[in-house]
């Protein structure tokens, strides 16, 4: 990176940490209420099971909710055996995972998983963790130890007008033990193939009950898989991996009514990525924020403000003519939201979002491309009868596009082309219905969008001798509508719930990363281009239950058939988009484990049915088959003592490698670990 770029970067950093302090202060003057945050382990206790309030703002069981959820526990986490993230997300019903390699996962839900996957929302205690360089999460950059999180909800379907920003296909929602009323204490070592080392610690102090106080600091270093790479794929030789995060998280009870919470963090990591191009490069990623948050409990409702600012440096090899991509993105939200109750039967939230987010370009420097967003929104929980219930969400985002700075000789833009907005809703809607205890029904339509990326709208521009690329200032959003039914029935006897749905989704301005082409005074250049639309119809079915009260078991079984209607050029994977031949139409995910007062013992089987995937062919993309497959993943756990557990657990445990995705072959792990809680 040159000077230039560095120094803008600190000044960046420095200017974003003063403006989410002073929006904070802002924040704290604007209101003379009250408020208080979630305890989710008080409300557990009520409940007797995991909770959300992420729909309407009260908390609601899973089977109350107007939308498909499920919910990962902490313990789920636990027992899962996976060291990171996406190996929890992998066991999970009617999630999609392409693993590249050791540490590089692309998750979605309900298929159109592909490289960088951009449908997916993820979000961090309320913080979005999305790139918006690529349009993607980089699972190895998000600064959360597993030990830190108290449950992961998964959303699926368009929830825009619920979760916010770019929430297109579905949404992973991270929630993070909150230090004012949760104490986690713990210290764990792990060990394993490939070379792996890795540790982790999280540690609370409270100080009375007023304040407290979360570190967690955690990084491990491993080697790729060594399986071959395909010729295709293989620019860059694979690289020696790490990861190093930290994580301050402070809440301040100011009076009885009213909290604020400030928190840090930072990582650091370096990784071998499938590209959007599918071919493997090596990236460096620093990424670091800051989030201040404030709630209060008022006569006029529970008010909520947050603030914060995301900064992510990625430093790419592509692997040709001699290029070096360096993205620097700087994000920064403001979010202010008012829930109030009108009579005991209609909860209303009304909130409103300010987004701007800015990159420069690369690998021909000298300019930036940014995007800003305003967003209202609105929520009405309607509560019929006691078994009948309607919310309904709508937010209207308002997006203007700006480009300023250096550009390039022969360059087929100016800088004016990026002078555009659009307007565009997104709404949510679901009725539930309990005809009983045991049984709940639910009708839902939604629609969200998935916005360009910066790079698609021109934060790369690529000149070389042999081809010209960049980003275009004309892309459309994705626009993905969803209707769905629901039903969950708690069966008598044993205790086994049954969880069935079918959907129906359709996207339309689908996006390619190749496929436009404009003459520029200096040639052509390829473009991203609007290729078409798909349609979705799919069915998931799921069982789970005790038996025995030591044995836990469950079942998912997600059947899906997509199709595509795309122009003609992007027909068979010619532009790196072919979503009917690359989703498996076959997906199951069955778990059993088993426990007793010191042992632990879980085994988990994935199974998805054969499909193409897609290989770079020349300046084209191609389609290849991948046979189906089953892969086991497991974990035996010994307590030693009431606070320090030695497990063994191991992925892909049949196959010394296995085939999964057109890259790589994926390779068997196994991990051992010690785990202390003190």
């Amino acid at each position: 990176m040159n000077s230039i770029s560095q120094s803008t970067l600190r000044n960046n950093r420095s200017n974003g940490w003063l403006r989410c302090v002073a929006a904070m202060f802002v924040l704290l003057l604007t209101f003379s209420a009250h408020g208080q945050s979630v305890d989710y382990g008080a409300l557990e206790q009520l409940f007797r099971e995991p909770v959300t309030t992420s729909v309407n703002g009260s908390p609601q069981r899973v089977s109350e909710v107007a939308a498909t959820m499920e919910i990962i526990t902490a313990e789920d986490i636990r027992r899962s055996g996976a060291k990171d993230i996406p190996g929890v997300l992998r066991h999970a019903g009617g999630v999609d995972t392409l693993e590249w390699g050791n540490d590089d996962i692309d998750v979605s839900v309900r298929g159109y998983d592909q490289a960088l996957s951009p449908r997916l929302l993820v979000l961090v205690d309320g913080r979005q963790v999305y790139s918006d360089d690529y349009g993607y999460t980089p699972w190895s950059s998000v600064p959360v130890e597993l030990a830190m999180i108290r449950q992961i909800e998964i959303i699926k379907g368009p929830s825009s007008a619920l979760f916010g920003f770019n929430a297109a296909g579905g949404v992973i929602n991270i929630i993070t033990y909150n230090p004012l009323y949760d104490k986690v204490d713990t210290i764990s070592s792990t060990g394993g193939t490939q070379g792996l080392a890795a540790g982790s610690i999280v540690t609370t102090h409270k100080f009375g009950s007023n304040a407290g106080v979360r570190l967690s600091m955690g990084g491990y270093s491993d080697n790729d898989f060594s399986t071959p790479i395909p010729v295709a794929m293989a620019i860059t030789p694979r690289e020696h991996e790490y990861r190093g995060a930290i994580n301050l998280d402070t809440v301040f009870r100011i009076n009885e009514k009213m909290q604020l919470g400030i928190e840090a963090t930072y990582s650091l990591s370096k990784l071998n990525t499938m590209q959007p191009s599918y071919q493997i490069d090596n990236e460096h990623h620093l990424t670091d924020s800051v989030k201040a948050q404030f709630a209060a409990e008022s006569d006029f409702g529970l008010i909520h403000g947050t603030v914060y600012t995301n900064w992510s440096d990625v430093t790419a090899a592509p692997g040709f003519a001699d290029q070096t991509f360096h993205f620097n993105n700087r994000v920064t939200v403001a979010q202010l939201d008012d829930i109030f109750n009108l009579g005991s039967h209609h909860i209303l939230r009304a909130a409103t979002e300010y987004r701007f987010t800015t990159e420069n370009t690369t690998s021909t420097p000298g300019a930036n491309v940014n995007a800003n967003v305003l967003a209202a929104s609105g929520m009405w929980n309607w509560t019929i009868t006691p078994a009948v219930t309607l919310t309904n969400a709508l937010r209207v985002d308002h997006l203007t596009f700006g480009r300023n700075g250096f550009v390039p000789p022969g360059y087929p833009f100016t800088n004016s082309d990026w002078n555009r907005s659009i307007t565009y809703p997104s709404f949510n809607s679901g009725f539930l219905w309990k005809p009983s205890e045991r049984d709940s029904l639910r009708l839902m339509a939604s629609r969200g969008a998935q916005l360009p990326s910066l790079v698609d709208s021109g934060a790369l521009i690529l000149i070389t001798p042999y081809f010209k690329t960049t980003g275009s200032p004309f892309l459309n959003p994705a626009i993905v509508t969803n209707y769905e039914i629901g039903w969950d029935h708690v069966m008598d006897g044993p205790h086994i719930l049954f969880r069935g749905g079918a959907f129906h989704q359709h996207s339309e301005d689908l996006r390619a990363i190749f496929g436009g082409t404009i003459m520029g005074s200096n040639g052509p250049y390829s473009l991203p281009l609007n290729i078409g639309s798909s349609d979705a119809n799919g069915l998931e079915l799921g069982l789970k239950g005790i038996l025995l009260r030591n044995y836990r078991w469950s079942v998912d079984y997600r059947p899906e058939w997509i199709k595509d209607h795309f122009v003609p050029e992007a027909q068979g994977g010619a532009n790196f988009t072919d979503y009917d031949d690359t989703t498996p139409v076959h997906l199951v995910q069955a778990n059993l484990g088993w426990t007793n007062r010191r042992w632990e013992l879980d085994g988990y089987l994935h199974y998805q049915s054969g499909d193409f995937g897609i290989q770079k062919d020349g300046p084209i993309g191609g389609l290849i088959p991948v046979a189906g497959f089953v892969s086991l993943d497991g974990r035996v756990a010994y307590n030693l003592t009431s606070r320090m557990t030695w497990s063994v657990s191991g992925q892909n445990l049949t196959h010394a490698s296995q085939v999964q995705t057109s890259g790589p072959a994926v390779e068997r792990r196994v991990l051992g670990t010690m785990s202390i809680n003190f």
